[in-house]
């Protein structure tokens, strides 16, 4: 099997340290290593860098050359220029190497969080070993819910099982939920047969083609186009053209084919910083990033993330983050941090420089 880091995306909802030429998966957001390299070790030992590849678009192609010197030149897949998932995924799926069409593909995000290494190789191989059994099917996982959490999009499965394959089960997929309100993802965890949809999935090369020649018949004649077009400057202008589409409307929710295989192995796409905050720390505690300077009277639950090395104090407050940075700082309730890509949105507006 054949891995795709997907490392392409803007990670707007951790901004200001998230920026658009240095997003959350060049970050060290947990350690010592960026989202990226956590991601790639990950897979190790379990995976030979001579099966993993890395998906990005050209504005980052550097940088991730700079951050995985030892992968393989031709294993960073680059797009000409940042469109949608449907176009990012497809054009990965369709210049990866590979011994035969038939090899399965295991698309995964490079900017989430999990917990229990072991429980992931053990999700990875129960989906290669379904793949295998079961090729015409794309698997994704799906995570146990631990609470009705309305951030994440939702997948129901139903119905008989479709295998047990090692300690895991893998059901087909009745329908994918966008992400809920408060009410109605407290229905989802429980009825008990929803999952999170963390955007991994698993997919020979020949399935992956047919959705596309099924769906996005111009998507895929496009990718044809450009796997004999030798010319960059043609490859970029067909890419242009392309049709700007997420790679779940377009594809997993069209088809009939889709299964899912629930999983729990301490995941987090870390999409706001209240998640960095539940990852770090225990609700009522303070977490402190940097070599900053931090005062603390009589706060509770508080967030710094500090790059300036400028003093910061609180007094009296809770539940808050603080995100500090050289051009920008955020001071948000830490409960309302998913609205950090509505402050994007506004400065985008504006044609601001700090986004």
């Amino acid at each position: 099997m054949k891995i795709i880091i997907l490392a392409g995306g803007g990670g707007t909802r951790l901004w200001p340290l998230s920026r658009q030429d240095k997003p959350k998966q060049f970050q060290k957001l947990l350690g010592e290593r960026t989202m990226l390299q956590e991601s790639v070790e990950r897979l190790r030992p379990a995976y030979s860098l001579s099966d993993i590849y890395v998906a990005t678009n050209d504005a980052y192609a550097e940088e991730v050359r700079r951050e995985l010197p030892d992968l393989p030149a031709d294993h960073i897949l680059v797009e000409p220029e940042k469109r949608d998932t449907a176009a990012g995924l497809g054009l990965a799926g369709w210049n990866v190497k590979t011994e035969s069409e038939e090899e399965g593909l295991a698309f995964l995000p490079a900017d989430h969080y999990i917990a229990d290494v072991q429980e992931f190789w053990h999700g990875m191989s129960s989906a290669a070993s379904f793949l295998a059994e079961y090729p015409e099917y794309i698997l994704t996982l799906g995570i146990q819910p631990t609470e009705p959490e309305t951030g994440y999009g939702y997948i129901n499965y139903e119905g008989v099982p479709l295998e047990s394959t090692g300690n895991h089960t893998v059901y087909p997929v009745a329908e994918f939920k966008e992400k809920p309100d408060r009410n109605t993802a407290e229905a989802y965890l429980a009825a008990g047969t929803y999952v999170w949809n963390a955007g991994m999935f698993f997919v020979t090369q020949r399935v992956l083609k047919e959705m596309y020649y099924t769906f996005m018949p111009d998507m895929a004649a496009a990718f044809d186009r450009m796997k004999q077009e030798t010319d960059p400057d043609v490859r970029t202008r067909i890419f242009a053209e392309t049709e700007k589409q997420s790679f779940d409307t377009a594809i997993l929710e069209q088809a009939n084919n889709i299964a899912v295989l629930p999983i729990s192995m301490g995941w987090s796409d870390i999409g706001s910083w209240k998640a960095v905050k539940d990852l770090m720390a225990e609700p009522e505690e303070n977490i402190v990033f940097g070599e900053n300077e931090y005062l603390n009277q009589e706060s509770t639950g508080v967030l710094v993330h500090s790059q300036t090395g400028r003093s910061v104090s609180t007094i009296g407050v809770s539940n808050v983050v603080i995100v500090d940075t050289e051009d920008a700082l955020l001071v948000a309730d830490i409960d309302r941090s998913q609205n950090v890509k509505e402050v994007v949105k506004e400065l985008e507006n504006a044609n601001s420089n700090r986004i």
